[in-house]
């Protein structure tokens, strides 16, 4: 009787580097493991196929056939991940973490004023960005002094709406987007457990791209309604192996579950 195999899950998925590359302040060799996935949600694997005929004789009907694969797409979807699993699941440039030189953000507070008309800011603004309005009115509020976080105005007990910038400066990991994080092919493999349905027995398969070119972009959708966010990792594995004799990918079916305690 035939055997009969069935599996799904895609785990212990790693790619290695194929050439000497930087990723934030790791320095990685040809071989050495960029990152690792223990567990990928989904995993949607479609071979694309190139077909050519020889057509002649009677209604130039097809004689002989020519099927070679050009390529392997693979989409996988990622909930949650480290710094370089992020960098690779957008092909962003990871830079740090290391001392930057201050990254500027936004900030609006709602404040009241006291006795003395002091507001005390969460942080203190950059020059030049500082803007008061009276939260009743709307209108832009020009006369007042400031030292530090403390500001202080004409009006006591008002309520004042404050738009300011702020340099945060800390360890902070900055990904560029624009500037590719891989422009060659890396490496992936992966494992899964095959059960057959015939003896029930559980088995290891390995699957493996020796050629894999990133396809990845960032799209994240955000809202109160929206699902948790995902990274979506596409990729797309090309031909390697002499004419004649070339592949994409491999699939080993081994006779033990190396994954199993026992």
């Amino acid at each position: 009787m035939d055997s009969m195999f069935s599996f799904k899950d895609l785990e212990k998925v790693t790619l290695k580097a194929t050439y000497n590359m930087k990723i934030g302040d790791r320095e990685i060799v040809p071989g050495e493991v960029i990152a690792m996935f223990d567990s990928l949600q989904i995993a949607n694997l479609n071979e694309i196929v190139s077909e050519v005929t020889a057509n002649g004789g009677f209604d130039n009907r097809a004689h002989v056939y020519w099927t070679t694969t050009r390529a392997i797409q693979l989409n996988f979807l990622q909930g949650v991940f480290s710094k370089e699993q992020f960098s690779l699941l957008t092909n962003a440039r990871l830079i740090g973490p290391a001392q930057s030189t201050g990254v500027r953000i936004t900030e609006q507070e709602l404040l009241e004023s006291d006795e003395e008309g002091s507001i005390t800011l969460k942080h203190t603004p950059i020059e030049g960005t500082l803007f008061l309005y009276n939260k009743e009115t709307g209108s832009k509020i020009t006369t007042y002094s400031l030292n530090g976080k403390v500001i202080t105005i004409e009006d006591e007990y008002i309520e004042v709406v404050v738009n300011y910038v702020y340099e945060y400066v800390s360890n902070t990991v900055t990904y560029r987007f624009g500037q590719r994080l891989l422009d060659g092919y890396v490496e992936l493999e992966g494992r899964t457990r095959i059960k057959d349905d015939v003896t029930g027995q559980v088995v290891t398969g390995i699957f493996k791209i020796p050629k894999l070119r990133l396809m990845s972009d960032l799209s994240v959708r955000l809202g109160p309604q929206a699902s948790p966010v995902t990274g979506s990792f596409k990729a797309e594995g090309v031909p390697v192996g002499s004419r004649g004799n070339s592949y994409v990918s491999e699939f080993f079916i081994l006779s033990d579950d190396i994954e199993s305690d026992l």
